[in-house]
């Protein structure tokens, strides 16, 4: 079976099979996200992935990572928990490509596959990096830790 058309033929299914990794390596808040969020989102990662699979192209994948992260950041998720999301589809992917398709071709399969999600985890960094060094974070006043007791 070629890998586009294995892929397509079992998305949903292994989509589904990714939500279910996530229930166990997820933590809050992203553990609290509904497993028909992360079927969506998951759902639409597919497609992308498969669509930049089609256009021997990295740049759907690219832009959806951009677009993930920008909206994950302003909802105050940390790349970790966006990151094992994606791994979990990976994972899942890979796995199935074992499996399912034929020796000839899992090679360029894989290495495909892992191309396309490395670059979705390298844009999701990337971008994160960026948002966060625009974003002022808190900092601790040290000034009454140095100034020695008080009254006493």
């Amino acid at each position: 079976m070629e890998l586009i058309e294995a892929l397509e033929s079992r998305a949903d299914s292994l989509v589904d099979e990714a939500v279910e990794l996530l229930e166990h390596r997820l933590v809050p808040p992203y553990k609290h996200v509904e497993p028909e969020v992360l079927q969506q989102r998951l759902g639409k990662s597919m497609t992308t992935l498969i669509t930049a699979l089609k256009k021997r192209n990295p740049l759907p994948v690219i832009e959806h990572g951009k677009r993930v992260a920008h909206a994950r950041f302003n909802a105050g998720y940390q790349l970790e928990e966006i990151q094992t999301a994606f791994n979990a589809l990976e994972e899942t992917i890979w796995q199935f490509l074992v499996d399912e398709v034929d020796s000839d071709h899992l090679a360029e399969g894989l290495v495909m596959v892992a191309h396309l999600i490395g670059a979705i985890k390298d844009q999701l960094g990337r971008t994160y990096v960026e948002l966060a060094s625009h974003h002022h974070a808190p900092s601790i006043n040290t000034s009454r830790l140095f100034a020695g007791p008080q009254g006493g």
